[in-house]
């Protein structure tokens, strides 16, 4: 079993990142925990005021590009494990922003993967369950289906696992894919959806839904995926994908009248933008089966939506309450 005396968390500034530093500094074996980010694509230092003040906690302003970077953390502070989590996730459409996306996670994902080969440290690689696409009712995605990307982000991602089960299977390299549903919770980039919602609503703004509202997601707490991500390094199988779901799915629309009951604002601030989705397409569902990470890892989602949601909700309206009253 792996173990977690001294990490190295790249990306550890943003969203699912900060979470996992609060849940790593938490383990008692932990001696040290370094935590590298370029401060981009929803990273932020604030992120991270609590875990910093902790003396088994460093802060690396960098980027996983420098070929330098990685190599000598690993040596100077006798790095046993790496969370990949360093990845840009600004999707757009264009042609440049796709080269960029390109760079940033398959480009990065292979020279973090190269670095831990050269000094035999397990990588465990935080990754999307997009890379599956779509599924039908009542079908969820499973570990072992062909990968089919609807959006260049989760190409590359696809990508980068790719590079990462190619390696554990040429090299016999110590690597674990874990696949996570859409993610909510505290300290989320204020332009994804939930945020841009509450603040929308909190302001009595339009909620603005593109298509018909009827996408539907599976959503899982950030606590919950952190959970999964550190059983799957500490029990999961070399060359082996876990899928991180919260058995929670709701359509878009049924987020947003969600977000509008709990800031106790009318469901008029809907608006919707047809075009994405039509009543003749087939409506968009994301959905994973996590059998496999209940069985081999002891895993499982223990944050209800019910209770968790307007807890997060509440809290980026209340921290907006803050920034109007100072």
């Amino acid at each position: 079993m792996r173990n977690l005396r001294s990490i190295l968390l790249t990306g550890g500034a943003g969203f699912i990142g900060s979470a996992l530093a609060r849940h790593l500094i938490r383990t008692e074996e932990l001696e040290r925990l370094v935590v590298v980010d370029k401060l981009s694509s929803g990273g932020r230092r604030g992120n991270l005021i609590g875990p910093d003040q902790d003396p088994r906690f460093v802060f690396v302003e960098g980027d996983v590009h420098d070929p330098d970077l990685i190599p000598g953390l690993l040596q100077d502070h006798k790095i046993n494990g790496v969370f990949n989590l360093a990845a840009d996730t600004d999707s757009k459409t264009s042609q440049s922003s796709t080269v960029d996306l390109a760079v940033a996670n398959v480009l990065g994902t292979a020279r973090v993967l190269d670095q831990c080969s050269a000094a035999e440290v397990p990588l465990l690689q935080c990754s999307t369950s997009k890379v599956y696409g779509t599924v039908s009712p009542p079908g969820r995605s499973v570990e072992i289906n062909p990968l089919k990307p609807l959006a260049p982000n989760a190409a590359c991602k696809a990508s980068a696992d790719l590079l990462c089960l190619a390696a554990a299977h040429d090299r016999k390299q110590d690597v674990v894919i874990t696949r996570g549903s859409d993610t909510y919770g505290p300290r989320q980039d204020a332009r994804k959806m939930i945020p841009r919602w509450t603040q929308a609503a909190f302001r009595e703004q339009p909620l603005t839904i593109e298509g018909e509202g009827t996408q539907i997601r599976d959503w899982i707490h950030v606590d919950d995926h952190c959970r999964g991500m550190i059983a799957a390094f500490r029990r999961g199988h070399t060359g082996s994908v876990y899928l991180l779901g919260g058995q929670c799915e709701r359509t878009d629309i049924g987020i947003a009248r969600s977000i509008l009951e709990t800031l106790e604002k009318p469901s008029s601030l809907i608006s919707i933008q047809p075009g994405v989705e039509t009543n003749s397409a087939p409506t968009r569902r994301y959905a994973v089966d996590f059998s496999k990470a209940r069985a081999g890892l002891d895993w499982r989602p223990k944050e209800r939506f019910r209770t968790s949601f307007p807890l997060v909700v509440n809290e980026i309206a209340g921290n907006l309450r803050g920034s109007i009253s100072d």
